[in-house]
């Protein structure tokens, strides 16, 4: 197979002739100062141009080729001198590789690496072996002189093929040594520009900063100015930030329907011309970011292209996945933050208005001679709609309230205070019941609208004869209970509080004597359920009081009520509603 072949290894440079060893050592320097030259470079193409150059100049030969080997017999033309540059980068097959100098004209098998040195007029090839991975082969075409290459001149090649494989070799670690150096100096700049980016980003605590923020290091680190931002709200894609003139609001919100519409991409996704986001791809958006949050895509950054229209690198990627991963956590934070605060500006808000509700509401029970008066307010959240109150008007007559203002929180406290306000002026006045409540009807209608209304009741009482008067107007009736006359409900008035203007309200009128008691009640007493849902009701108010007012004080009555409202709702009686409860003794 081989021209130059085991026997010829044999041969001697003339036996005793002291040209041919004078000969032979001016080659083996020559080779030597190659070694040097070839060892002094880390440049790859100066080493592989003298690698061809120095024999070519030396035995005058017309053209030479270097292949890398890629596959086991795959091989690549990575270097040529005397042939067409269109032939770099090419991939030749050769079966089998030639483990030893190999002439062309030895060969006559019509495989495709003998129609590649053909067609290239290579004469002969020389191998590369290296002493770890490196492979390759040397090929030169035919000498200008026309002679045929002899036996030293096959064994000068092959030497400096050996010379020449490993100081490929050495180059070659040494690229990929400086190429992951470079990687690891890239990689380890980019973790201190993300530390950086993270650090700003954990001071901002406002969605349009930190966006702003995202803006810069797009800019900064990969030369982005044409970008958006998707992200997820309530389980909706929305437009929440865009930047670069080329993406006008019209147009990127001409697009949020079709970015709702991307399903969930674990890593960057790349839009190309075959890409089925044709409307993405006439904006200039070449690239799609997800960006996750607890293992979920909770948005997506749009991208252009660079200003320098390089393609996005393995490491931009890596760099963008995490920055992106980076802000969501940081939208999130900031919008965890942001309901932290508002809840705490709400805690504060609800205990200001707590407070100044409990400051509505009588301080004390007054101490009016012949009578026990014990009143009690449980709001079902930190403030409420009910309201009650005890309110002097001369030395023998007292005002006595109670109302329940719809809904709950503070739109109820807010409406209850204006009814206390409103009712604490017209008492200076000394109306009568029925005006009272028909001029807080009038107020009511004014500052608040149909969905809200009031139920009242009020009651005026002289204390001295145990005579009253009172309106109600919508509200639970009140129950006066009597050993000797039973239960009186007390149930004239007219209708609810706000409902229309200059409403004509109705009294009535009572007589409250020693040793009965009169109770007034807002219906979350009524309507605390048990587990069928059934109601506590009037009757389950009228049962209690009847046998037990009698033998309590009101103090004692309100509190055993409560008890039995615990009872009866299974520990809960003012789940749904307000609880307020105002009693009045007179002692005998």
């Amino acid at each position: 197979m081989s021209a130059y072949s085991d026997n010829n290894k044999n041969r001697r440079y003339g036996s005793g002739n002291q040209t041919d060893f004078e000969k032979r050592g001016l080659e083996l320097s020559a080779l030597f100062e190659i070694s040097k030259t070839l060892n002094s470079s880390h440049k790859l193409n100066f080493v592989l141009d003298n690698i061809l150059l120095v024999p070519m100049g030396r035995m005058l030969i017309s053209r030479g080729v270097i292949l890398f080997r890629n596959t086991e017999n795959t091989y690549q033309i990575r270097h040529l001198k005397g042939l067409s540059k269109e032939l770099l980068n090419q991939h030749i097959t050769f079966q089998p590789v030639p483990d030893r100098p190999l002439l062309a004209n030895s060969l006559n098998d019509g495989s495709a690496w003998q129609f590649f040195l053909k067609e290239t007029k290579i004469e002969l090839l020389i191998p590369l072996k290296g002493s770890m991975h490196f492979n390759g082969l040397l090929g030169f075409g035919k000498k200008l002189t026309g002679k045929p290459f002899s036996d030293e001149e096959i064994q000068f090649l092959s030497s400096l093929g050996n010379i020449a494989a490993q100081s490929i070799e050495n180059i070659t670690m040494l690229e990929k040594l400086n190429s992951a150096n470079r990687a690891l100096d890239q990689k380890v700049q980019e973790l201190n520009t993300l530390f950086e980016i993270g650090r700003e980003l954990n001071q901002i605590f406002d969605r349009p900063s930190i966006l702003k923020q995202l803006s810069y290091s797009l800019m900064g680190q990969l030369l982005v100015n044409q970008f958006f931002v998707a992200l997820k709200q309530n389980g909706k894609l929305r437009i929440e930030y865009r930047k670069g003139s080329k993406l006008n609001a019209d147009k990127v919100k001409d697009c949020e329907h079709l970015c709702a519409s991307i399903k969930e991409i674990e890593r960057p996704l790349f839009i190309g011309n075959e890409n089925k986001y044709p409307k993405l791809q006439a904006l200039g958006i070449r690239l799609i970011v997800p960006m996750i949050y607890k293992n979920q895509t909770s948005g997506f950054i749009f991208l252009g292209e660079k200003l320098d229209h390089s393609p996005f690198s393995k490491t931009n990627l890596s760099f963008l996945s995490t920055l992106a991963n980076m802000v969501i956590i940081s939208l999130e934070n900031s919008r965890l933050i942001q309901e932290i605060i508002e809840k705490k500006r709400l805690e504060e808000e609800l205990n200001l208005a707590k407070t100044i509700q409990r400051q509505l509401l009588p301080a004390k029970m007054p101490a009016i001679p012949g009578y026990d008066i014990h009143g009690l307010n449980i709001p079902s959240r930190q403030v409420g709609g009910d309201y009650y109150d005890i309110i002097s008007l001369s030395e023998d007559e007292y005002l006595f309230t109670i109302a329940d203002v719809s809904g709950k929180g503070m739109p109820a406290a807010l409406l209850m205070s204006n009814l206390q306000a409103g009712l604490h002026s017209l008492a200076g006045e000394h109306y009568k019941p029925e005006q009272t409540t028909a001029r807080l009807n009038n107020l009511i209608h004014r500052n608040t609208t149909i969905e809200k209304y009031i139920t009242f009741f009020v009651l005026i009482l002289n204390t001295r004869s145990g005579a009253f008067t009172y309106v109600n107007a919508g509200h639970n009736p009140p129950y006066l209970f009597s050993e000797t006359d039973g239960v009186t409900a007390l149930e004239d008035g007219g209708i609810i509080l706000g409902m229309m203007p200059d409403v004509v309200y109705q009294s009535g009128s009572g007589l409250i004597k020693s040793g009965e008691c009169l109770v007034m009640f807002t219906d979350g007493v009524t309507e605390a359920a048990n587990a069928n849902e059934e109601e506590f009701a009037e009757g389950g108010v009228i049962d209690f009081f009847k046998s037990r007012f009698p033998l309590h004080s009101s103090e004692q009555l309100n509190t055993l009520l409560l008890e039995e409202l615990h009872r009866f709702s299974n520990g809960d009686p003012a789940r749904a509603d307000d609880i307020t409860i105002l009693t009045i003794k007179a002692l005998r």
